[in-house]
């Protein structure tokens, strides 16, 4: 089946077909404002389809995502220094599309309505009340995001619609078939008639801009072709370079989605089961989800944490041992004992130990509340302090009895404890002590340690699953009774419920007064 897009910018101007070399391209003619006769609508659109009284099924997590990958490659495109036009005196920059849930389900609907046909057509159903229309873009079948992308991109009078001042909304379907194919559309709106009326306005500047970088419709003047395309001159909107597409390559978002899911640079993608032994977890802030690592950094996630990138497709000098949430949850941190420091998604570089002589290896990492720095602790207790984390102090050069394990941040940042494995305390800063299992028998050693929300307390686990709260830590449970196949190795808490969950090497997650979402 060929694949193929159907689209239009909706300017006062007629628009020819243009082929492309990814898939083959069908204009149709454009007007501008939202189509009204009823002859040109699928029996599926009625005058009060708009909004949520479209009859369609909700995205699939699938689609979903699909689309939001699609909208944030388009507004990369539009983020170009390239695509700057004059206007009132200044340079003006194009703005990012806003996602709009109305036109987003009127998208969806439709995208709904040509996967269930198996026929690709231009949209001409009604725009959400209150939106007037700017373009249009439809495709499939079968592509997936990063193709999606270079395939509009390559031919001027869909990228028209894409890189369209006038537009101030976007709403995109995706639809999978039957046969895993992807049907998409792609809608482009201003919220008014004051705003369609100002976008026009701007897009005549934009236009008269002469640059075929600034807008892929070009301009009504003619440029001269590049000696590759047979030189000469042509008019500006039919000559659209390949250059610069920011998006259209599998991973510029860091992820490319198709019908089967996502799909994630070489040893990027989330592994379930984990193949080398866990080493660590970290919750979700809302308690939805939890991320397990192994010592290769390879991640699975579970419930609804997000995936960011891993780093088990790295040359590694040590193994990896510890993750560490963001404050927002929008990524994390790993570490190696090398003390080598990764990041992922919102979370910030500031600085690690790898490739610096260490007395010991780096055990764990603890972040400031605003996530602008994070410490560093190594077996022998040495702190190491960076961007905003300030150095409270450690037990680096004194005698301990056991090596420390862990550390924790106390939630107004001007603290952190450090555990050791037969849960000996030691807190600096304003960090409060609230006990300790340093004095007692232990039948397994401490492995982590997790913080309450509110700092008032913590608990201690130990490798049998052992729990030992202290402060206002509640304890709701532990595997210390139980015969393990593999040792505990972590623990995180869960802020929505106040339990928490262990987890083994072997990946084996136990949930205390916290939801069970899965486990290696």
């Amino acid at each position: 089946m060929t694949s193929g897009y159907v689209g239009r910018a909706w300017l006062a101007r007629a628009v020819g077909a243009v082929l492309s070399a990814a898939v083959v391209l069908v204009v149709t003619g454009g007007r501008t404002g939202p189509p009204s006769a009823a002859s040109e609508r699928p029996a599926i659109w009625t005058a009060a389809c708009p909004g949520a009284q479209c009859p369609y099924s909700a995205p699939t997590t699938t689609e979903q995502g699909f689309a939001d990958d699609v909208l944030a490659r388009l507004n990369v495109e539009r983020a170009q220094a390239a695509r700057d036009y004059p206007y009132g005196g200044q340079t003006a920059t194009l703005p990012g599309l806003a996602e709009d849930p109305a036109l987003e389900q009127t998208a969806q609907a439709a995208a709904e309505y040509l996967a269930s046909t198996g026929t690709l057509e231009g949209y001409s159903g009604p725009f959400p009340s209150g939106e007037d229309a700017t373009g249009e873009n439809v495709g499939g079948p079968g592509f997936d995001s990063a193709g999606e992308d270079l395939s509009v991109m390559q031919s001027p009078n869909h990228a028209a619609a894409i890189l369209s001042v006038a537009s101030d909304f976007a709403g995109i379907g995706v639809a999978c078939d039957a046969q895993g194919h992807a049907w998409e559309v792609e809608l482009f709106a201003d919220a008014n008639q004051v705003a369609f009326n100002e976008g026009q306005a701007r897009l005549q500047a934009e236009l008269a801009a002469d640059s075929v970088y600034a807008q892929s419709g070009g301009t009504i003047t003619t440029v001269s072709e590049p000696p590759s395309a047979g030189g000469g001159t042509d008019n500006a909107r039919d000559v659209f370079p390949t250059n610069p597409i920011a998006a259209g390559s599998p991973y510029a978002t860091g992820v490319d989605w198709s019908c089967q899911g996502p799909s994630y640079p070489s040893g990027s993608a989330p592994v379930s089961p984990l193949p080398a032994p866990v080493t660590g977890m970290a919750s979700s802030p809302d308690g939805g989800g939890y991320a397990l690592v192994d010592a290769a950094g390879a991640i699975s996630v579970h419930g609804d944490a997000g995936f960011h990138g891993a780093a088990n497709g790295l040359a590694l000098n040590q193994p990896i041992d510890h993750i560490v949430p963001t404050p927002d949850g929008g990524g994390y941190w790993l570490v190696a004992g090398d003390g080598g420091v990764f990041t992922y998604g919102d979370a910030r570089f500031f600085g690690s130990m790898g490739g610096k002589p260490l007395d010991a290896p780096v055990v764990a990492l603890a972040p400031t509340p605003d996530g602008g720095g994070y410490w560093l602790v190594a077996g022998d207790g040495g702190v190491f302090a960076f961007g905003d984390a300030v150095f409270l102090g450690s037990m680096g050069g004194r005698y301990l009895n056991r090596p420390i394990v862990g550390i924790t941040a106390d939630p107004g940042g001007t603290g952190y404890r450090l555990v050791a494995s037969d849960g000996g305390i030691f807190a600096f800063g304003d960090a409060a002590f609230f006990g300790s299992t340093g004095a007692m028998t232990l039948n397994r050693p401490i492995v982590a340690m997790a913080t309450t929300p509110d700092g008032g307390g913590y608990w201690l686990v130990a490798t049998d699953g052992g729990i030992f709260a202290f402060g206002d830590a509640g304890f709701h449970g532990s595997t210390g009774a139980l015969t393990l196949a593999e040792p505990i190795v972590g623990m995180a808490s869960d802020p929505a419920t106040g339990g928490y969950w262990l987890v083994g090497s072997d990946g084996g997650v136990f949930a205390f007064d916290a939801p069970f979402l899965g486990a290696d």
